[in-house]
C-alpha cells in the first residue's frame, strides 16, 4: 500500500468527521430556524448528507477494515478496546475467518485477537508481531506497514498510522487483490512463508513427541496439543481438551501471558501431576506465530542429579573444610572460588576478606604484605612466573616447598581442571621436616649403636636386599670390604658364610624366611651352629613389622666353655651337697641312740629311784636334762632341714583355730618367762577364725620364733605374740627389745647352720622353710640394740602341693 493511498485515506477519515459534526449541529439548528434562514440551513444540511453518503461509499469501496480509536485508547498488550469499525462486506467476510471466538459484537477484538501473534514481514529492522506494533504505534506514535504470515499462504497487509488524537489501523487480505502483490515479496520471503505454511512434516514429529506440547492462541486458548499431552491430562482426545480447555495447572496460563508479553522464552521447573504421577517437570513456553508454544520434559531425573551434585559439592567442601591442609581454588578468571578454613587459619586472612573473591594476584600481594610467602629477590618476575600456569601448564609439575619468614615449612602442590582453573594444596611439613631430622639422627645413633654391638645385626628387607649391618656382623662372617656394599641379596653373601658353616640347607631356609611372604616362612626362629673354626654361634631371625626380617648372631664360644665349667662346678656342689645331708642325717640319727640312754638315765636318777640326790646333785641332773632336751630338738631340727632338702617332708593339713595355738604356745614358754623376768604378751583376737594347715608345724614355727626371742632378749624385757587377718591371708609376729641383729649380718639368719648370734642357726631356718612350704614369706625387721621384729605371711588355705597326696582329691 503507497504513501498515496495512506494520505488519501486520512482525509477521507477526517471529512467524514466533519461532515458528521455538521449534520448533528444543522438539526440543531433546525429547531430555532424561522423564516428565509430555515431554507438556508435546510440546503446546506443537504450537501452534508450527499458528502456523508460520498464518504461512506468510499469507505465501502475499500477491501479491508479500517478500525478507528479515538481518545483513551488502551494497552494492546491486555485490552484492544472498542475501536470503530469501517469497511466492506468482502472485506468483512475476508477477515471473519482470522478472527477468534466470541461474541459477534465484539468482532474488532476477535480479529485482532487471531491476527495480533502471527509473524510479520515488517519494513522496518527486526521481526515484530501485530500486538507490538500497535503497542508502539500507540505508546510513541510509530507508524508501520507490515505483512502478517497466516496459515495456508494467507497474506494480511497491516498498516497504522497517527490522525491527531486518533490511532487508526488498515488491515486488507491480499488474497483478495490475486497473486500480483505476493509475488513482488522476495524468493527469500516467499521460501519462509512457504515453510511456515506448510508445517506437515514438522506437525507429525511434535504429534509422536514423548513429552507434552502444545499450542495457544494469544488470548490464551489452547488450539492444539500432541498424544503425550492428552495422556499427561488424561484425556480421550484433542477435542475434549479444546472445549474444556485442560491446563497441565494452574501457572501455565500466567507463564503463557509472560512469555507474550516479554516475546521471550520462559522456562520453570515445578511439579505437576501427569499421567496420575507427581512429577518434577520443566515448563517451557515461548512465542510463535499466532500465540504461544509450550513443552513439559520431565526434570525429575535432572532434579535428583542436580540434588545429587549440590550434595556432592556439599560433602566436598565439608571434605575439604575438615582437612588439615590448606586449600584454594581459583576459577579460569583467576579468581578465588573456594577455599577451607584451614587454608585462612594458615595464612592468617579473615573471612571478610574472601568477600569479594579476590584474584590469585591480589592473594600473593596481601600476602606478601603480610610475609607469609617465601622470601623473593624480584617479587613481580615471581609473581608472573605464578600466574603463567593459568596460559601454560607444564606437562609435569612438581611439588614445591615453600620455606615461610616465621619458619614453617609448606608444602605446595598444584592442580588443574578442565575449565583452566587452578587448585592449589598447602601442607604443613614443618613437624614432618622436624621429625625426619630427629629420624635422620636417630638412624645415626642406631647405626653408631649397633657398630658397638659385639653381636652381629643384619635386616633384610622383602626383597631379600641387604638393608642395615653392624661392624660385629661383618667381622664374624670375614665378609670382603666391597661385598657388603650396593645392598647385596643374601644370595649373594652364602658362599662366604659357607665357608664356616656347610649346611647348604640351613642357608636356604634362612634365605626363604627373609624372601618368602608367607606366614610359614615368616616365622621366629632361633637355633646354635658350630662352625668349623670351632666356635659356637647362636642366631635369631625374626619378621619385622615392615616385612624386613632381622637375622641376629651372638658368638657363645667363650660363653658356652665358662657354662660347661660351671655345670661341672655346680654338679660337684650339688653333690657335695648331697653328701653333707647324708652325712648330717646319718650322724644326727647316730647322736640319737646315746642321747636317748643319757636323757633316760637323767630322768631315772632325778625321779630318786637310785637314791636321795642332794640339791647339787639335783642341780646338776637338771642340767644334764636341759642339755639333752636342747640337743635333741637341736637333732629334729637337723633331721626337719634335711628332710625339707631332700623334698621328703609333707604337710598334714587340717583346720587350725589360730588362737588356741597361739594361747598354747605362749603358755608353753611363760615358765622360762617368769626366770628371766621377761613379759610376754599376746596380741591377736579371740574370733581370729581357723586357717587351714599344719597344726604341728605351725608350732614349730612360732616355738622357735619365741625362743629365738627369749634367747636375745635381756632380763626384764618384752615379748609380743600377735595375729590379724585380712581377706586372703593371716600375719603371725613375734616382737622383742632385745640386743637385735646387725644389719650385715640380717641377709644370713634364714641360712642354715649359720647364727649370727650364736647357737646352731636352725631355728629361723626352719621358720622360713615351713613358711615356704605353706605357700608363705617371712619379714625381718632389726635394728641392733632396738629388737627384732619377724613377721610369718600365711595364706587362710595352704598350698596344697606340698601336703599329702590324698588331699589333692
Amino acid at each position: 500500500m503507497g504513501s498515496g493511498t495512506l494520505d488519501l485515506l486520512s482525509l477521507l477519515i477526517t471529512v467524514g468527521a466533519v461532515a458528521f459534526a455538521v449534520v448533528v449541529g444543522a438539526i440543531a439548528m433546525r429547531t430555532n430556524m424561522v423564516g428565509g434562514g430555515a431554507n438556508k440551513w435546510r440546503e446546506k444540511a443537504k450537501n452534508l448528507d450527499h458528502k456523508i453518503a460520498r464518504t461512506e461509499a468510499i469507505f465501502g469501496a475499500y477491501p479491508g477494515l479500517v478500525l478507528v480509536w479515538e481518545e483513551n485508547i488502551p494497552d494492546p498488550s491486555s485490552d484492544w478496546g472498542n475501536p470503530k469499525v469501517f469497511g466492506s462486506t468482502a472485506a468483512l467476510a475476508s477477515l471473519v475467518r482470522f478472527a477468534e471466538p466470541g461474541k459477534p459484537k465484539e468482532f474488532a477484538k476477535r480479529v485482532l485477537d487471531g491476527l495480533a501473534d502471527h509473524d510479520t514481514i515488517s519494513s522496518g529492522e527486526g521481526t515484530h508481531t501485530l500486538r507490538q506494533l500497535v503497542s508502539n504505534l500507540r505508546r510513541k506514535g510509530e507508524a508501520f506497514s507490515a505483512t502478517i504470515s497466516m496459515p495456508g499462504g494467507k497474506l494480511i497487509e497491516a498498516d497504522g498510522n497517527v490522525a491527531g488524537a486518533q490511532v487508526v489501523l488498515w488491515l486488507e487480505d491480499a488474497s483478495i487483490r490475486g497473486r500480483d502483490e505476493r509475488d513482488a515479496i522476495t524468493q527469500f520471503e516467499v521460501e519462509k512463508l512457504t515453510a511456515l505454511s506448510d508445517p506437515i512434516a514438522f506437525v507429525d514429529i511434535m504429534g509422536k513427541a514423548p513429552f507434552p506440547i502444545w499450542r495457544m492462541s494469544g488470548t490464551g486458548r489452547i488450539v492444539w496439543t500432541n498424544n503425550a499431552y492428552l495422556k499427561a491430562v488424561g484425556a480421550e482426545n484433542l477435542q475434549s481438551v479444546l472445549d474444556e480447555q485442560i491446563q497441565l495447572d494452574d501457572a501455565c496460563a500466567n507463564q503463557a501471558k509472560k512469555a507474550l508479553r516479554d516475546n521471550a522464552l520462559e522456562k520453570e521447573a515445578r511439579p505437576i501431576v501427569m499421567a496420575g504421577e507427581r512429577k518434577t517437570s520443566l515448563i517451557t513456553m515461548f512465542p510463535i506465530s499466532g500465540g504461544v508454544a509450550g513443552m513439559a520434559v520431565d526434570a525429575s531425573e535432572a532434579e535428583q542429579l542436580r540434588a545429587a551434585l549440590k550434595m556432592q559439592i556439599r560433602a566436598h567442601d565439608d571434605t575439604l573444610n575438615n582437612m588439615g591442609e590448606a586449600v584454594v581454588i581459583f576459577g579460569s578468571d583467576q579468581r578465588m572460588n573456594f577455599h577451607n578454613r584451614a587454608f585462612a587459619t594458615m595464612f592468617g586472612l579473615e573471612e571478610d576478606w574472601f568477600t569479594d573473591r579476590p584474584s590469585h594476584s591480589e592473594w600473593l600481594d596481601h600476602l606478601r604484605e603480610k610475609r607469609r610467602l617465601p622470601e623473593q629477590p624480584h617479587f613481580q618476575e615471581w609473581k608472573q612466573s605464578e600466574l603463567a600456569y593459568y596460559t601454560n601448564w607444564p606437562d609435569e609439575v612438581p611439588d614445591e616447598l615453600w620455606s615461610l619468614p616465621d619458619g614453617r615449612e609448606l608444602r605446595l602442590v598444584r592442580m588443574r581442571d578442565p575449565q583452566g582453573g587452578i587448585s592449589l594444596l598447602f601442607g604443613d611439613i614443618s613437624d614432618q621436616m622436624s621429625m625426619q631430622s630427629k629420624f635422620n639422627t636417630l638412624i645415626n645413633v642406631q647405626k653408631a649403636t649397633l657398630d658397638k654391638l659385639t653381636e652381629g645385626v643384619a635386616v633384610f628387607g622383602s626383597d631379600g636386599r641387604l638393608k642395615i649391618h653392624n661392624a660385629a656382623f661383618e667381622s664374624m662372617w670375614n665378609f670382603p670390604e666391597k661385598s657388603l656394599k650396593d645392598e647385596p641379596r643374601f644370595r649373594d653373601l652364602i658362599q662366604d658364610c659357607l665357608k664356616f658353616y656347610h649346611d647348604r640347607d640351613f642357608w636356604s631356609e634362612m634365605m626363604a624366611r627373609t624372601t618368602d611372604p608367607s606366614p610359614e616362612a615368616r616365622r621366629h626362629v632361633s637355633g646354635e651352629i658350630h662352625r668349623s673354626d670351632d666356635s659356637i654361634l647362636t642366631y635369631l631371625s625374626r619378621p619385622l613389622p615392615d616385612g624386613a626380617t632381622l637375622i641376629a648372631w651372638d658368638d657363645v664360644t667363650r660363653s658356652r666353655r665358662t657354662e660347661a665349667a660351671l655345670i661341672e662346678r655346680a654338679e660337684a656342689l650339688e653333690a657335695a651337697d648331697r653328701l653333707k645331708s647324708e652325712f648330717v642325717g646319718h650322724v644326727s640319727y647316730q647322736l640319737r641312740t646315746p642321747l636317748t640312754t643319757i636323757s633316760g638315765y637323767s630322768e631315772f636318777l632325778q625321779s630318786g629311784a637310785a637314791g636321795e640326790l642332794t640339791d647339787k646333785q639335783s642341780e646338776y641332773v637338771f642340767a644334764v636334762q636341759s642339755a639333752s632336751e636342747d640337743l635333741a630338738k637341736t637333732i629334729d631340727d637337723i633331721l626337719d632341714i634335711a628332710a625339707i632338702e631332700a623334698d621328703t617332708i609333707d604337710l598334714d593339713l587340717g583346720d587350725v583355730e589360730l588362737f588356741d595355738l597361739l594361747d598354747g604356745a605362749l603358755e608353753y614358754v611363760a615358765t622360762k618367762a617368769e626366770d628371766t623376768k621377761i613379759t610376754l604378751s599376746l596380741n591377736c583376737p579371740e574370733d581370729i577364725g581357723k586357717i587351714r594347715a599344719d597344726e604341728q608345724r605351725i608350732k614349730q614355727i612360732v616355738y622357735n620364733l619365741l625362743s629365738n626371742a627369749m634367747r636375745f632378749t635381756k632380763s626384764g624385757g618384752k615379748i609380743e605374740l600377735g595375729a590379724e587377718e585380712d581377706e586372703t591371708s593371716v600375719r603371725i609376729w613375734v616382737k622383742d627389745n632385745g640386743v637385735g641383729i646387725p644389719s650385715e649380718k640380717q641377709p644370713q639368719v634364714f641360712e642354715s647352720f649359720k647364727s649370727s648370734r650364736g647357737g646352731a642357726g636352725l631355728g629361723l631356718a626352719l621358720v622360713e622353710r615351713f613358711v615356704d612350704r605353706h605357700g608363705g614369706w617371712v619379714e625381718l625387721e632389726s635394728e641392733e640394740g632396738q629388737g627384732t621384729h619377724v613377721t610369718c605371711h600365711l595364706p587362710k588355705m595352704a598350698s596344697i602341693e606340698a601336703a599329702h597326696p590324698e588331699l589333692d582329691l
